[in-house]
């Protein structure tokens, strides 16, 4: 099978899904969200697939939205809460894959791509990797069903910082707060993921699925309960007038006070 903005490649027990938009740096738009949750589910239809590796083609893994596609404050409502329940989707089609899956990371990762990759099960990041939460910045909230993935990888304290202040953070920094199990050079990172895959496949293959089910419901048990208005919560910001302020200052205009409006 073919898809509009990703790749799969590989054979066997171990296949690499890859986000395709080099020239962009796969920024994410409706359809990479789309071909996500099809392409998830294909993986999850192979006989004897065991681990997917998720990485990016070109100069990074993923620089977050597409801001070409223009959905911001002044689309509808109803556009706003469709999209953010697609990428809510899209995580839940990444988070529940069978296989094991490993994301090999390099360049931005950045909003959605962060999102992509705590979605996994193991990460591996280059030494050039720069993870960034940018949605605060940019006056929206996070959404994607994705802020608790970040609180059970880093811990709350890490994830609201990660969150509220949208900075840049290096990879050996994010190796120390936990989000990264390993740091490698840029062309060492296939390997790395590569190495940790046949780690995996060395494994008798139910036990290992058992286990990763297993921890994930114990992990996620309230994350759809707590977190089921999600979608509407990116909506609230969106159209809020504190969110066009930031997208003003985000562009180089002069900062505004903020208000909750």
């Amino acid at each position: 099978m073919e898809w509009e903005t990703l790749k799969i490649e590989g054979e066997g027990a171990i296949r690499h899904l890859v986000l395709n938009r080099p020239r962009i740096h796969n920024a994410v738009n409706a359809q990479v969200l789309r071909d996500i949750v099809g392409a998830c589910a294909h993986l999850d239809g192979l006989s004897g697939c065991r681990v997917v590796i998720l990485r990016g083609e070109g100069p990074s893994f993923c620089s977050g939205a597409d801001l070409r596609e223009g959905l911001a404050g002044d689309a509808a409502l109803r556009d706003l809460v469709s999209r953010a329940r697609l990428g809510q989707r899209a995580i839940a089609a990444l988070a529940g894959l069978v296989p094991v899956s490993i994301a090999a990371v390099h360049g931005h990762v950045i909003g959605g791509g962060a999102c992509f990759a705590v979605a996994c099960d193991f990460r591996i990041g280059a030494e050039n990797t720069k993870v960034c939460v940018r949605e605060t910045k940019l006056g929206l909230s996070l959404s994607w069903h994705s802020i608790p993935g970040f609180v059970h990888l880093v811990g709350p304290s890490r994830a609201k910082e990660m969150i509220m202040f949208a900075e840049t953070y290096q990879a050996g920094v994010m190796l120390d707060y936990g989000f990264f199990n390993e740091v490698v050079p840029e062309p060492e990172l296939l390997e790395a993921a590569l190495r940790l895959a046949e780690k995996v496949v060395a494994q008798p293959p139910l036990p290992v699925e058992m286990t990763k089910a297993s921890i994930n419901a114990v992990v996620r048990a309230m994350d759809q309960a707590v977190f089921h208005l999600d979608p509407y919560g990116l909506a609230l910001t969106a159209r809020s007038g504190d969110s066009a302020k930031a997208r003003r200052a985000a562009a180089g205009e002069p900062a505004e006070d903020w208000e909750y409006e």
